[in-house]
């Protein structure tokens, strides 16, 4: 077997003509006879990053930060690899070290931010982006986070006009690009949103189907494959404008995943709606949330009126009220931490008498589930819930919905049963940055917390209005 040296050698040719598979498979040679070679760790390093497998790197880094403790460029990249696995903590702390060893460093301080806003803490992770900017001022990246985490500060002006900074540096950057069509979005600007909006494709992993991708151009009935993305209220809402596929000549096809797929077929349109797991072969597809950018929607072509029904006869009994509730949502939303309530934060709302409430909330948290078991009288329904098609048939015959940001507000708003939407202090975009009301739903009513966590401000509210509501 060839001695340590010729092998790097060899490794380090492979690596820089391109050959990552031969480079990386002499790279673990060198290490199997010396596991602290820093030269065979730094290429299966940059083997990782070229590859896009940042989390990979992280066991190599971990080895070079132990053989070169007070190397800045190791200790940030350890950094990087370590908030690429999630791991916070560790990230936190590599990214420090960086920073006593080297204060100004731009890429510790933004890193260490990116760390904070995951963390929740977003007026640090502005702080920390502010100062690598400062550092930096051509550093694109770090004016994209800074306006990230203002926008998550609800400072919007200063989040866009860092935004705006970035894009300036670098117009092509995704990330900037899909964080000011937010704040567009949210300023009822659909105009210059829309086209921004679309950054968000580079994000999703998602694999394209057969055929081209249409772009608005005018068609002689070929059908348009309209392909679901994000959750399951962004289908929803967006449901609404795939009959508009028709006006520029083509043939909707409407791939609903398969928890809507029932009470989507079941609407009177007349057009396919298919299985999102096994989407028939079209010439054309298009992503169901590029018809914002695609039609070119204004605000008057929302319809906030009712575009779904349920299947079958509302039971309603008359009585006390039938109020549905739920609280929370996907646990993997990258803003659920301000989105979604724990049910003892409705306790206010809870303890109104002569009430019935009915479960909508599909999955429990541990602590929804113990604020359940001391409330064992709390519902008077807990219907089974298979998919939206039940939830509808349920939703069909309450007096009114309370939900968090999720699906079910979607789904309620959209049969434009009366419901009223907790709204956290910064907002979605499609919710505006402030008001009881929203043009695309008529019979949304928009509970907004006051302050970040301001959860009790709103419980309060809804529970004078809910008992004002009872003795109408």
């Amino acid at each position: 077997m060839a001695d340590t040296g010729t092998l790097f050698g060899r490794a380090e040719a492979a690596w820089r003509a391109g050959k990552a598979d031969t480079a990386r498979s002499l790279a673990d040679q060198v290490l199997t006879v010396d596991p602290a070679h820093a030269g065979a760790l730094m290429i299966l390093t940059n083997l990782c990053f070229a590859a896009g497998d940042v989390a990979g790197a992280k066991p190599f880094l971990e080895r070079l930060s132990r053989l070169m403790p007070d190397d800045v460029m190791i200790l940030g990249n350890l950094g990087r690899a370590l908030l690429a696995a999630e791991d916070l903590s560790p990230a936190a702390a590599a990214f420090a070290a960086a920073l006593e060893r080297e204060p100004a460093n731009a890429r510790a301080l933004d890193g260490l931010g990116i760390v904070r806003h995951r963390e929740g803490k977003y007026a640090a992770a502005a702080d920390l982006h502010r100062r690598a900017a400062a550092v930096d001022p051509g550093f694109a990246a770090a004016w994209c986070n800074l306006g990230i985490a203002l926008t998550d500060l609800g400072r919007y002006g200063d989040a866009a006009a860092a935004l705006d900074r970035a894009l300036a540096l670098d117009p092509r950057d995704a990330r900037a690009r899909f964080n000011r069509a937010i704040l567009h979005l949210m300023a009822g600007d659909l105009a210059a949103g829309w086209p921004l909006y679309e950054a968000r494709l580079a994000f999703l992993a998602q694999p394209a189907p057969s055929g081209r991708r249409w772009l608005g151009e005018a068609l002689a009935g070929e059908k348009v494959l309209l392909t679901p993305e994000q959750g399951f209220g962004d289908v929803i809402q967006f449901a609404r404008f795939a009959p508009r596929v028709k006006e520029r000549g083509g043939t909707p096809v409407l791939a609903a995943p398969r928890p809507l797929k029932s009470l989507l077929a079941a609407q009177d349109w007349d057009f396919e709606v298919a299985d999102a797991e096994t989407p028939p072969e079209t010439p054309l597809w298009c992503p169901l949330m590029s018809l914002g950018a695609v039609l070119n929607l204004q605000p008057d072509d929302i319809a906030g009126g009712a575009y779904l029904h349920a299947a079958g006869t509302a039971h309603r009994d008359g009585g006390e009220l039938r109020v549905g509730l739920a609280w929370s949502g996907n646990p993997i939303h990258r803003r659920d931490r301000a989105r979604s309530l724990r049910l003892a934060d409705l306790a206010p709302v809870l303890d109104l008498p002569d009430v019935r409430f009915v479960n909508l909330q599909v999955g429990l948290r541990p602590w929804d589930g113990e604020e359940m078991a001391r409330r064992p009288n709390l519902f008077a329904e807990i219907p089974r819930l298979a998919d939206f098609a039940d939830t509808a048939a349920v939703v069909a015959g309450l007096d009114l919905v309370i939900s968090a940001d999720t699906a079910v507000l979607h789904l309620a708003a959209a049969m434009d049963r009366p419901t009223w939407g907790l709204i956290p202090f910064v907002p979605d975009w499609r919710w505006g940055r402030d008001g009881e009301r929203t043009p695309w739903y008529d019979g949304l009513r928009l509970y907004r917390q006051a302050a970040p966590g301001g959860w009790a401000g709103v419980a309060a509210r809804v529970a004078v209005d809910l008992a004002r509501l009872g003795k109408d």
